[in-house]
């Protein structure tokens, strides 16, 4: 750890942890350049020790929040410039509605991403004041051992890394090394705004905690480190946990939740959730959900929605669903030539044989339709056959429906009327689909 005393780290002492010639790939290093302290101080460090033929890129976000972030873009690139780096500015629009911080750095990530290819490296300036901060967020907003595991050091973007390089460094260290270089720096006055709970803390706080507990920021920074082992510990637990529960298609069996205790439910159902590529569901909503699927009747359906996901009980599982735009109805006209890709979730169609000759409408599901699998059986309603095989409503319009001559003749590849699958094996013909949702009718 760098000494507290900052002018005794202003000079050559100061190291970036790990050092760059221990960074993965090979590819170029972008530097998420806002031309604040943080930043100009990485990019300076960078300058002087990058691994040599790798292209150094900063990139500066404007957010656009204020009349005066367009001039500390240019700021921004005249710094980097005078180090030799280029700086390309990212214009973003950040939703105003909600939580104006948490909107903001979604934006700011999204733009980054879209500088890092595979085997590359994105570097962010976050420092050990800014974990201290973070781990008091997280705290007031009751997290668990992986969110008061603070800010990780590295971890996989944009099919590279993601590294933070400054995290060992004081904040008055950072300020100690401008002054010792002559470097300038950009100032954003949002930054000063109380009104934003991590300047609160920085402003308010800290200076308090700092005043009564001089040592509390390496206290914290040593508390991060060791959430972080425990989270490790528990996300494997969890992962074991997920594979024990789940089921065909995208659902956990509901029996092997409720035997786990309420903590480890909450860590599968959350590991459960990033695996599948989705943001974990907020920890209290998450609580209520788990209350719910608890006590709620047979007959009852709790869901918890949150950013871009879904969770909800139906039947003896629960189900994940990323939340879409609402889903508009669709039909493809069909000779049977090759293969059919269908909207959405719907997948592809195809003829396996000798295809007769068939001018054929596909369509997305619709109201009171019937098709006759059997002459015994005569015509049975859509919503049945899907409902008798646990196919929720909400996925059940994506089961393609063909036509032929104003009947409807197929329900996805499972449900064939009895004349036209008649046809199609004198044929020696075979109806085909393929989509992910044919698992849900296996099991």
């Amino acid at each position: 750890m760098p000494s507290n005393n900052p002018e005794a780290n202003s000079g050559p002492g100061l190291r970036l942890e790990p050092h760059p010639e221990r960074w993965p790939g090979a590819g170029k290093i972008v530097v998420a350049f806002s031309g604040g302290p943080d930043s100009v101080c990485l990019l300076h460090l960078l300058v002087e020790c990058r691994p040599e033929g790798r292209l150094l890129l900063a990139v500066h976000v404007d957010h656009g929040l204020d009349r005066g972030s367009s001039r500390r873009a240019l700021q921004a690139v005249e710094i980097a410039e005078t180090m030799g780096v280029e700086c390309r500015v990212e214009r973003v629009r950040v939703r105003r509605s909600g939580s104006i911080e948490a909107n903001a750095r979604r934006a700011r990530y999204a733009a980054l991403a879209g500088h890092v290819e595979a085997q590359e490296i994105l570097l962010t300036a976050h420092h050990a004041d800014d974990v201290a901060e973070t781990m008091l967020l997280r705290l007031l907003r009751g997290s668990g051992p992986g969110g008061l595991g603070g800010i990780p050091g590295r971890r996989n973007f944009a099919g590279g890394w993601l590294l933070r390089p400054l995290l060992r460094w004081r904040r008055e260290q950072i300020l100690a090394y401008l002054r010792a270089h002559g470097l300038d720096a950009t100032h954003d006055p949002a930054n000063d705004l109380l009104s934003m709970d991590r300047n609160f803390l920085r402003h308010e706080v800290m200076p308090l905690l700092h005043e009564r507990f001089p040592g509390c920021i390496n206290g914290f920074a040593r508390s991060a480190a060791l959430n972080q082992s425990a989270a490790g510990v528990l996300s494997d637990l969890a992962a074991k946990d997920v594979v024990q529960a789940r089921k065909p298609g995208p659902r956990l069996d509901l029996k092997a939740l409720r035997r786990l205790d309420p903590f480890r439910r909450s860590e599968a159902l959350r590991s459960w959730c990033v695996s599948n590529g989705q943001s974990p569901p907020p920890g209290a909503r998450l609580d209520e959900f788990m209350r719910q699927l608890e006590h709620a009747a047979e007959d009852r359906h709790p869901e918890l929605r949150w950013d871009d996901g879904r969770l909800r009980r139906h039947g003896d599982a629960v189900w994940l669903d990323h939340i879409e735009p609402a889903d508009q109805p669709w039909s493809l006209p069909w000779d049977g030539r090759g293969t059919l890709v269908l909207p959405g979730r719907s997948g592809t169609l195809h003829f396996d044989g000798n295809r007769p000759d068939l001018k054929l409408e596909v369509c997305s599901g619709g109201a009171g339709e019937r098709v006759c699998p059997s002459p015994r059986s005569g015509h049975q309603a859509v919503k049945k056959l899907l409902a008798s095989q646990g196919v929720p409503p909400w996925l059940r319009m994506h089961w393609p429906r063909l036509w032929w001559r104003g009947e409807l003749v197929a329900v996805g590849d499972q449900w064939l009327d009895h004349a036209f699958s008649t046809r199609l094996q004198e044929h020696g013909c075979r109806l085909v689909w393929c989509s992910q949702l044919c698992d849900l009718v296996t099991s």
